[in-house]
């Protein structure tokens, strides 16, 4: 059978085609790709830190010498920022950080350097501060012992206008209480529900606010009468609150304290919590008294005292054995519970299903 010349010709053009294709795919262009990385040359920062400054300790009283190595170029100023707050501008290849009155915690250091208003390149650091003292240590003298309720799990207290106010927690138990101190009576109660675990309460501007551990929600309450009236949510657990009167503060846990807004419930800031020695975790209760944070340590038998504007543990109050050992039930659980009578410069203390609460002054 003859052939045409036509389909002669088309057979042929396939055939160079198939062949171009199969000489094309010899290499992918994953390995084409890596082969012209490999080919690049890396090009060289052009300056560089004294390597020492990366994770280094530092105290509150320290100055950090920071030092650009630059061989081949020349910059004109560098943007110092901290945990991304611009902090200052320097010219030079110098830089004396001073950490005096610094917020404890671990923190970066970035430095952005600029020639001619042109971004040469960031180079960055991180360090920990911590208190260049170690904490003082406080014993107590009870004052008045005060009865409390058994099946109280003591999760948030308060004092306010002679009245007691108490947060507990535990699912299907967890509540918001008035009682009365002398009596340990209550005068009013209400019950969050069977899928809430109450945690830490405090009072500012006539509203209650009440954590959940892991709910992520809290509540607010008239505090008349405990009528709810709004709610609102944070992304980590619930464990204590307090207020400085413009600010609530929140632990979750953790080592760090949250200062929230009231105005829209969001965080203006975080501190972190450290000793001279370490971070400090597991604060639970908490109560702003007199420009300080005390904070119950959860399982601890005692309380720190922390400067509110740095994290600094400035004391710690050893409260062993506060709680006679005649007063132990099986139901007996750890230390937790701080309240404030600012009117009278009062201090009550108590813990989860505790028969008591105590009234104590601190003894150096």
């Amino acid at each position: 059978m003859k052939i045409p010349g036509l389909f002669i010709f088309a057979l042929i053009f396939l055939c160079n085609l198939m062949q171009s294709c199969n000489n094309k795919q010899t290499t992918s262009p994953k390995e084409n790709n890596s082969q012209n990385l490999q080919g690049k040359q890396t090009i060289p920062s052009p300056f560089k830190l004294d390597p020492s400054l990366d994770d280094n300790y530092y105290t509150a009283t320290d100055n950090i010498l920071i030092k650009i190595i630059s061989d081949t170029l020349t910059i004109d100023s560098t943007i110092l920022s901290i945990n991304g707050k611009r902090v200052d501008v320097f010219s030079g290849l110098s830089y004396n950080l001073s950490l005096i009155n610094s917020e404890m915690g671990r923190k970066r250091a970035v430095l952005t350097s600029y020639r001619s208003g042109e971004r040469l390149g960031v180079l960055s650091f991180a360090y920990t501060v911590k208190p260049p003292y170690p904490p003082k240590v406080y014993s107590y003298k009870v004052v008045k012992e005060y009865p409390h309720r058994r099946d109280a799990y003591t999760q948030g207290l308060f004092f306010h206008n002679g009245y007691l106010y108490e947060g507990t927690g535990q699912y299907g138990h967890s509540t918001l209480c008035k009682i009365d101190l002398q009596t340990g009576n209550v005068i009013h109660e209400i019950y969050l529900g069977n899928n809430y675990f109450g945690e830490g309460i405090c009072l500012l501007n006539n509203y209650i606010y009440q954590l959940t551990w892991q709910e992520q929600v809290g509540f607010i309450y008239n505090a008349d009468n405990f009528e709810k009236i709004g709610d609102f949510s944070y992304p980590t657990e619930g464990w204590g609150i307090t207020t400085d009167g413009t600010y609530l503060i929140m632990s979750d846990g953790t080592n760090s304290l949250y200062f929230i807004d009231p105005a829209n419930m969001a965080t203006a800031k975080r501190i972190e919590v450290y000793s001279n020695s370490e971070s400090v975790i597991m604060l639970n209760e908490l109560e702003y008294i007199n420009g300080e944070i005390w904070a119950n340590v959860y399982g601890k038998d005692f309380i720190v005292i922390v400067d509110a504007k740095t994290g600094a543990v400035k004391g710690r109050i050893d409260l062993k054995n506060i709680l006679k050992q005649e007063y132990y039930s099986r139901d007996t659980d750890v230390l937790n519970g701080i309240a404030h009578d600012i009117v009278n410069n009062r201090i009550f203390i108590t813990g989860k299903n505790w028969p008591k609460l105590f009234e104590i002054e601190i003894v150096e």
